[in-house]
């Protein structure tokens, strides 16, 4: 049965799309895409999920996740298991190095904001779950510093999670150094406000409702289908939402400006990224001459022999044996 239940059932045919048919709309883009390649994103989460272990592999399995998401957001083609390890390969010293960095200072920033938050405020520890009634622990009397310290730490892990949603876009597609890479995904946090914003409320409410259904509805069955759909699903869903939103303010602030300097510059990646390549007007006679060889063997390069059609096949065969036994009697290679 083609779909889920009749869902994503791209066989069916349709009434085809005009020429003249109105731009759509951005989100009904992502989701026409989303549907098409539901079950391909499926596949490339449980890859994601089953490469990665945190800290150890966890920015190979970024990059390759990225490498297709990016791709199928763009309208591009894709071998799931072929390119996801293909890009790893290609990527595997800077991914590895990325994702043990990107790692640690989470969960460094994470530590100090509970360690702020649980110091000043004690009664965290009960909706942690943390029964502290055999152990005093005198609240402290928060000031300003405090304040701010806390502040700032969550402040840089907002930025750092921002900073994440283009890191493995620019690892996968740019050749920079890893410290370029975190300045660039540094400005654009800064300046891409807009849809990092979007990118941060469709992923809590995703979260929230499968942390919700964990917890309000404590059934095998239930909790065994929330950890399905975060293993296949959620992977793929949160690497493609990032992709298809981060584009547009890349090629925007970064894409754009290069190629507008360098137009002749990388065809073949804009071809890869599904932009357009603008059409090089028609070469001069004078740019033709120049790009001619200077030198040529005009003993192999033959003009084209116009054979009449009433010649036969065996005929034109022995025409040929002929003309290659000329080029073999006249060798005058060094």
């Amino acid at each position: 049965m083609a779909g889920f239940f009749g869902l994503f059932d791209v066989t069916k045919e349709g009434p085809g799309v005009s020429k003249n048919e109105p731009k759509k709309r951005s989100f009904v883009v992502f989701f026409e895409i989303y549907g098409r390649k539901f079950w391909s994103l499926m596949v490339a989460g449980l890859l994601w999920s089953l490469v990665n272990l945190p800290i150890i592999t966890r920015g190979w399995a970024d990059a390759g996740l990225t490498f297709i998401t990016r791709n199928f957001s763009r309208q591009k083609h894709a071998f799931i298991k072929e390119d996801f390890f293909e890009t790893i390969k290609k990527n595997r010293g800077q991914a590895f190095l990325i994702g043990f960095i990107n790692t640690v200072v989470t969960l460094v920033m994470v530590f100090n904001f509970l360690f702020y938050a649980l110091a000043m405020y004690p009664g965290l520890y009960a909706l942690l779950g943390v029964d502290m009634s055999n152990i005093e622990i005198e609240a402290l009397n928060p000031g300003f510093m405090d304040y701010l310290s806390m502040g700032c730490t969550l402040l840089g892990y907002i930025l750092f999670t921002w900073m994440k949603y283009y890191i493995p876009f620019l690892t996968v597609t740019f050749k920079l150094k890893t410290g370029q890479i975190y300045k660039n995904a540094f400005l654009f946090a800064v300046v891409g406000l807009k849809q990092n914003l979007l990118i941060s409320l469709v992923l809590i409410l995703v979260y929230t409702m499968l942390i919700g259904t964990f917890l309000l509805i404590p059934y095998a069955l239930t909790i065994v289908l929330v950890v399905v759909l975060w293993i296949l699903l959620v992977p793929a869903f949160r690497s493609f939402l990032i992709q298809y939103c981060i584009f547009p303010q890349i090629k925007k602030l970064m894409i754009d400006p290069y190629y507008k300097d360098n137009p002749n510059a990388d065809k073949q990646a804009r071809l890869d990224l599904n932009l357009e390549v603008e059409e090089t007007a028609p070469a001069t006679p004078e740019e033709k001459e120049a790009a001619e060889p200077v030198f040529s063997d005009e003993r192999i390069i033959q003009e084209p022999v116009n054979i009449p059609k009433q010649y036969s096949e065996q005929e034109m065969r022995r025409f040929n044996r002929r003309v290659q036994q000329q080029n073999t009697d006249d060798d005058d290679t060094i």
